[in-house]
């Protein structure tokens, strides 16, 4: 088989630079493996580094690479290890820092033109979009299944999830839910379009798992980590739930561990207005009732200038970990129990 510019023969496992992009120095390439089982099936496609501080997905896609054996393997895994390379190479949370483009929004979207204005100057269709778009057309298309790696940034800490973007086609809606039950994690949050009332238009277009499944192809989010750290049990969580995933889709040998999450649906994404010191009494995982007191802002004179409450019954799956906020800041992620 060929994919991502190299050949790739049965029992065979190849880890090689693949080309996206160039600046005014250098050429730009992202870090891949690949291992070809020596009998057929599926092409499981693992992407990481989207966000370049989520380190326990770059770390599991490592370890899985070397654990991997071709002769105990049925079909393909690929993967992409490190997607933003500068933001990797720099630290920097979310975005890119050579154009300040936020990678989850720039895959390719059939008909839809660049046109964006970045952090330095006009951009169109820059580095950050140009690598999004090579990935996803050498590597993304050939899979029969995708895991998009995404965890905790530096600013951030959240419950182990699995979340995915319902289509509203029946089809590869139960493909995509079948695929995020395998992982055997505790919570499985469905986030459809319009959802999420302080967030109208979450999730749109733009991002590997959405426009994956435009193609047809079932694919996750699989969030794991908190503030840019590695953190040995997540990465051997998240190593456990892809081997299941693995075993269920008769990759490897064995029997999965078959796990209903609990599911919720949609939810509530709580923002600053007022700035100040922020006092948080909630963490992620935490089961929310109605009304529940979360957090508040106070003030430098030791006033309370605002109060968080959970909207409803729910789960939280992020929260922000810095304790001084200004207005607009996001503070609270939460997802809704489906009645």
């Amino acid at each position: 088989m060929e994919i991502g510019g190299i050949r790739l023969e049965r029992g065979e496992k190849r880890a090689w630079q693949m080309p996206v992009g160039e600046t005014a120095l250098k050429a730009v390439s992202v870090p891949c493996t690949a291992i070809r089982g020596v009998n057929d099936g599926p092409t499981l496609v693992l992407t990481a580094g989207c966000h370049p501080m989520e380190l326990n997905g770059i770390m599991t896609t490592v370890r899985l690479g070397g654990l991997l054996d071709p002769r105990q393997l049925s079909g393909t895994v690929v993967m992409v290890h490190v997607q933003n390379v500068f933001g990797f190479e720099l630290k920097r949370g979310h975005t890119s820092p050579l154009d300040g483009i936020n990678m989850a929004r720039a895959f390719p979207v059939e008909g839809r033109t660049v046109e964006e204005i970045g952090s330095v100057s006009h951009q169109a269709k820059s580095l950050t979009y140009m690598a999004a778009e090579t990935i996803f057309n050498r590597i993304v298309r050939h899979a029969d299944l995708l895991v998009d790696l995404h965890g905790g940034e530096l600013h951030e800490s959240l419950a182990a999830n699995i979340e995915i973007l319902p289509t509203g086609r029946d089809d590869i809606d139960a493909r995509t839910r079948e695929l995020a039950r395998a992982f055997g994690f505790d919570i499985l949050w469905e986030v459809p379009y319009g959802t999420i009332p302080q967030m109208p238009t979450y999730p749109g277009r733009g991002s590997v798992v959405r426009e994956a499944a435009e193609l047809g192809i079932p694919g996750v989010f699989c969030e794991v980590g908190s503030e840019g750290r590695l953190e040995e049990p997540l990465v051997e969580l998240t190593m456990n739930g892809l081997l299941n995933v693995m075993r269920t889709y008769r990759m490897l040998p064995g029997e999965p561990i078959r796990k209903e999450p609990e599911v919720y649906s949609g939810g509530n994404v709580l923002f600053a207005s007022r700035a100040g010191l922020f006092l948080n009494y909630s963490k992620p995982a935490d089961r929310l009732t109605t009304g529940q007191l979360l957090g508040r802002v106070i003030n430098l004179q030791g006033e309370t200038v605002e109060e968080f409450h959970a909207p409803g019954p729910g789960v939280m799956t992020n929260t922000i970990t810095l304790g001084v906020v200004n207005p607009g800041d996001m503070l609270y992620v939460i997802g809704d129990k489906p009645a």
